[in-house]
């Protein structure tokens, strides 16, 4: 139960604080590395453990803290938001079998 709520919980905050790099100093550019970095890392982990969504907000981090240019960053996660809403339609209009109520009505 415990490590559920760190998990959930860590990505938010990791975000949250994204804004306050920048006091870091001249350590902003090690800090930004070493966050992405293990992001990457759990991301590797969260794809073994078949946790999608956990995983899509660690890609989040390693985009926002990577050694992109702001507006780079602007358009990978605009990209990222596109797949993931691309990704929902497409599993609405999934096939699914044919009930028993529809065979009788044809």
């Amino acid at each position: 139960m415990l490590m559920n709520i760190l998990r959930w919980s860590a990505i938010p905050v990791v975000l949250i604080a994204s804004p306050f790099s920048g006091l870091a100093g001249g350590y902003e550019p090690l800090l930004n590395g070493l966050v992405c970095m293990a992001a990457i890392v759990l991301l590797q982990r969260a794809a073994l453990l078949r946790q999608y969504v956990s995983g899509a907000g660690l890609i989040a981090i390693a985009i926002v803290f990577g050694p992109f240019y702001l507006a780079v960053k602007i358009v990978l996660l605009l990209g990222l938001i596109s797949i993931a809403e691309l990704s929902a339609v497409l599993a609405g209009f999934r096939m699914r079998p044919a009930t028993a109520v529809c065979l009788a009505a044809a």
